[in-house]
C-alpha cells in the first residue's frame, strides 16, 4: 500500500519589514502585526541601508519605513529597493507631514503613506490596501495630493524657502539637522566632500541661514529633524 503524500500548506501570510530608528516603534508594530493571523513580520533595522541589506535577503512583500533615519536618506534607498526588488511595496510611516516629504515619497513611488499618531488601524489598511494593488496615502495627506492622468502630484501651494532646495540639498539639511559634520553627512550620501559643500553654501544661500546652529534650529523649527 502506497503511503499518501501531504503538499505542505502555503504560508500566504503579509511579510513585513519593519525599518525604524526607535526601537520602541519597531517592537510596537511588530507585536501589533503579530497578534493578527494575516501578518508576519520577517526583519527589522535601524536605519535604511540596513533597511536595504534586510529587503535583499528576506524579500518582504511590504516594507515598513521611517523618515527621520540616521545615515543613508530613506528616499535613496527606496529607490534601490525600487530596482533591485521592483515587487516589494514601500509604505512610509512617519510623524512627518511636511510637503517636502510629501513630495519625496511621491517622487520614490511609494504605495503608501501612514501617519504615525493615527495608530496601528492606519497601518494595517495601508498594509491591506498595497497588497490588494492600491494606493494608500493618509486622509491628511491625500487633501495635499492632486491625480492627473494617473500619475500623483503635491498640490500646487506658494513657493517656500523649503520648496527651492534641491532634494540632494534637502538630505544634506537633514543630515546636518541631526548634527552630522559635513564630512560625515558626505560619505552618508556617497557624494565627495567639495560636492557636499557646495550643495551646504547653496542651501544656506536659499534658506537664508549664516551659521551651523542657526541650520540646526531651522531644520527642527521646520519639522525636518525632531528635536
Amino acid at each position: 500500500m502506497q503511503a499518501s503524500t501531504t503538499t505542505p500548506k502555503r504560508d500566504t501570510r503579509t511579510r513585513v519589514l519593519i525599518v525604524d530608528d526607535h526601537q520602541l516603534c519597531r517592537e510596537g508594530l511588530r507585536a501589533q502585526l503579530e497578534s493578527e493571523i494575516n501578518f508576519v513580520v520577517v526583519g527589522e533595522a535601524a536605519d535604511a541601508e540596513e533597511g536595504f541589506s534586510q529587503a535583499l535577503q528576506h524579500k518582504p512583500d511590504v516594507v515598513l519605513m521611517d523618515i527621520d533615519m540616521p545615515g543613508v536618506s530613506c528616499f535613496d534607498v527606496i529607490r534601490r529597493i525600487r530596482e533591485q526588488l521592483p515587487g516589494i511595496k514601500v509604505i512610509i510611516v512617519s510623524g512627518y507631514k511636511n510637503d517636502e516629504q510629501i513630495s519625496q515619497a511621491i517622487g520614490a513611488s511609494t504605495e503608501g503613506y501612514a501617519v504615525k499618531d493615527k495608530g496601528f488601524e492606519e497601518v494595517r489598511n495601508a498594509i491591506k490596501d498595497v497588497m490588494a494593488g492600491k494606493i494608500h496615502y493618509d486622509p491628511e495627506v491625500l487633501d495635499r495630493i492632486d491625480a492627473k492622468d494617473g500619475q500623483l502630484r503635491l498640490g500646487e501651494r506658494p513657493q517656500t524657502r523649503l520648496s527651492m532646495l534641491t532634494p540632494r540639498e534637502l538630505e544634506l539639511f537633514v543630515l546636518l539637522g541631526q548634527g552630522y559634520s559635513l564630512k560625515r553627512a558626505a560619505l552618508a550620501m556617497h557624494i565627495h566632500y567639495k560636492t557636499a559643500d557646495k550643495h551646504k553654501v547653496h542651501l544656506m544661500q536659499k534658506l537664508g541661514i549664516h551659521d551651523r546652529g542657526e541650520l540646526i534650529h531651522k531644520a527642527i523649527r521646520e519639522g525636518i529633524v525632531q528635536p
